[in-house]
């Protein structure tokens, strides 16, 4: 689908200003948050998402798609070659009957990697599958094995496929596709985070009406959701109220309407496809909202059916890095303030890219060890993205910026609303031991937990400390914690 096309369905569409507000407009019948992105040691990375479908006929399917990360393979090289052997198993479950019997297909592949690389370029490999099965909600496992390490990374989503025949208004789950230039299809995007390569975004779904009956609309909105997308402040810094955007990350009573559109249905019936499609949004959080309504004000509380599929813009080759800005802001817990607004007025990239390469040499004082120190720093920077990302990329979060400057803690303590990081064996040294408060709990709206600092004064020695280590390179001989 090209660009123009987006524009054809857009002149399609008619455009609302405003939605009536009303209570129930801020509390969809379901949320779609996707899935977090989650890094296992050594196995796969992939994203699993599903769409509905129905064929003219009025059957309905399944179309599975697991997307893997290349660069997360092992490759063996035979024939000048370097190649990894894959396998992808999907299994399909009713959720309604536990005894019935599962429908599986087991996919194996063999993948090319590219001879002048020694680590594969950052790309994604799709997978597809299509189940033909009866409507129903149904959760769907995708277990994909690197053969070579013989490790394993399970997933597992679920899905509804309502029938249509059962009534005039009913939707199905919203399916999120990303349209990427180089790329003859659209990325199916299964996980929150969405990243920036893709120019444009559509969001697809399905909806019903049956012959005969009076038209049908279909109302939908993107907002912009109010969040924190700053990096972490200092660990001594003490000025955060409980009211701050910062500490509460994310604010859903706090939306701003993007764009708005209404679509009346009077001549089409049975399973109608519909899609909406806009260019991609800058950096934030995101809610798509779609309600069906069989009059023409667009007012939630008339819906017959009312779906919201929630998402996080990100960088380019979120989780990866790539761009020198994408080098330059995780910086902020390096430099002073001064210094990193300088960097950040820099606009060129090429310049930028020299700042950045400049600042690590200048202050170790010795190339080669600058490179060593640098490779750490931003391996810890892509490592925080898969396992602290929420609402915003995971470098910028507490728990990111903690693991950046001081690495994996030693022990880990989970206490309900509190979890403890140790680095060493005495927990009761306060200068080893940091603390973490849940001040939002996730739940099925919110996939997050956020997860704060417990900021003391006299962390400014250790924050200090641990700065220059990894400035003049003492990072590479000090772990942290003693060991």
């Amino acid at each position: 689908m090209k660009l123009s096309s987006i524009h054809w369905i857009l002149l399609l569409i008619t455009s609302i200003a405003i939605f009536a507000a009303c209570g129930r407009s801020n509390y969809p019948d379901k949320v779609d948050t996707g899935h977090p992105l989650a890094l296992t040691d050594g196995a796969p990375e992939f994203s699993l998402s599903a769409m509905p479908g129905y064929n003219e006929s009025g059957e309905s399917f399944i179309q599975v798609s697991a997307e893997i990360s290349k660069s997360s393979l092992i490759f063996r090289t035979t024939d000048g070659v370097p190649k990894a052997n894959i396998t992808v198993r999907y299994t399909l479950r009713p959720t309604a009957d536990r005894s019935a019997e599962p429908i599986t297909a087991l996919l194996e592949e063999t993948v090319l990697g590219d001879p002048e690389r020694t680590i594969q370029v950052f790309e994604w490999l799709r997978f597809t599958e299509e189940f033909k099965i009866s409507p129903g909600s149904y959760s769907i496992e995708a277990q994909i094995t690197d053969v070579a390490s013989n490790k394993t990374h399970t997933r597992t989503i679920s899905i509804d496929l309502p029938d249509l025949d059962d009534g005039s208004g009913l939707i199905t789950s919203i399916a999120m596709l990303g349209w990427v230039p180089e790329l003859a299809e659209p990325l199916t995007i299964g996980t929150y985070d969405v990243q920036g390569n893709a120019d444009s975004l559509s969001f697809r779904y399905f909806l019903s009406r049956s012959a005969g009956d009076e038209p049908i609309y279909a109302h939908m909105r993107l907002q912009k959701i109010e969040s924190d997308q700053s990096p972490a402040v200092p660990m001594y810094f003490r000025g955060l109220t409980s009211g701050n955007i910062r500490v509460r990350g994310i604010n859903y009573g706090r939306t701003t309407v993007l764009e708005s559109q209404s679509r009346r249905f009077d001549t089409e019936f049975g399973a109608i496809e519909v899609e909406f499609s806009i260019p991609t949004p800058d950096i934030g959080s995101y809610r798509f909202e779609v309600f069906t309504t069989s009059g023409s004000e667009a007012n939630t509380s008339n819906a017959i059916i009312f779906r919201a599929r929630d998402f996080g813009v990100r960088t380019r080759f979120f989780p990866e890095i790539a761009s020198a800005r994408e080098m330059a802001e995780p910086l902020v817990y390096l430099m002073n303030n001064s210094e990193y607004s300088r960097l950040m007025e820099i606009e060129d990239e090429d310049e930028l890219r020299m700042a950045v390469d400049r600042f690590w040499v200048e202050n170790i004082g010795n190339a080669n060890e600058a490179r060593e120190v640098m490779t750490l720093y931003y391996e810890r920077v892509v490592e925080a993205n898969k396992q602290f990302s929420s609402f915003k990329a995971g470098w910028k979060t507490d728990m990111g910026m903690m693991y950046i400057l001081f690495g994996p803690p030693w022990y880990v303590e989970n206490f309900g609303r509190n979890i403890q990081w140790v680095y060493g064996f005495d927990r009761t040294d306060r200068f080893r031991v940091f603390n973490f408060s849940r001040t939002r709990l996730g739940n099925e709206r919110f996939p997050f937990n956020h997860w704060t600092l417990n900021r003391q004064d006299f962390y400014h020695s250790i924050h200090y400390n641990r700065k220059q280590d990894w400035l003049n390179g003492f990072v590479l001989r000090r772990p942290f914690g003693g060991g």
